[in-house]
């Protein structure tokens, strides 16, 4: 069964390979930047204060958190801000996975 949310161009790359073809391609043209590039040019601030703390534990050398994961700007309004992000946030995530 096809699942209800499908459009009908993607029922329609379903059923033929080329429109499956056109489809993926044309979603290339249209990508954008990530939630992590759209917002790459933002700086932590000192207010961020659970940040500022784990940093400076174990004689400054860091937590299991700040050593372990990255914490990152992202852009939480794409895709509008598609030439750097207006409200940035900032999230604990695996280093190296995004």
């Amino acid at each position: 069964p096809v699942a209800l949310h499908c459009s009908h161009r993607h029922l329609e790359a379903h059923a033929n390979p080329r429109h499956a073809a056109a489809l993926n391609m044309s979603a290339e043209e249209e990508k954008g930047p990530t939630i992590y590039e759209a917002a790459a040019d933002e700086e932590i601030k000192d207010s961020h204060w659970e940040y500022q703390c784990r940093k400076n534990r174990n004689d400054g050398k860091g937590d299991a958190v700040y050593t372990n994961l990255a914490y990152l700007p992202v852009c939480n309004c794409m895709p509008v801000c598609k030439a750097g992000c207006r409200n940035p946030l900032f999230m604990w995530t695996k280093k190296g996975a995004h």
